[in-house]
């Protein structure tokens, strides 16, 4: 059986082949998927997280620009922690 993370995990490399490690916004190097429509407002439940039109490949900076309120690293890595607690719930 597949898990929550590692079907997310799937999509997310998926992307990044197709599209390449570049951010979708400046083109420099980048690996960070970002939600368009946050899952915050559609629930981790919600099919929108797994769903390749839903994402982007971000480099930090252009992700924390989408993430006014998250701009220091302890903010990303608490961040980063209770999404994959989320998925893994």
């Amino acid at each position: 059986m597949v898990t929550a993370l590692q079907r997310y995990h799937e999509v997310v490399r998926r992307i990044r082949r197709e599209r390449g490690e570049r951010c979708e916004a400046c083109a420099v190097r980048a690996r960070h998927p970002h939600h368009i429509i946050p899952v915050s407002e559609t629930s981790i439940a919600s099919e929108l997280v797994y769903d390749p039109a839903n994402m982007l490949i971000l480099c930090d900076e252009c992700h924390a620009l989408m993430h006014p309120g998250l701009r220091n690293i302890s903010d990303w890595g608490r961040a980063r922690r209770e999404r994959g607690q989320a998925l893994n719930g």
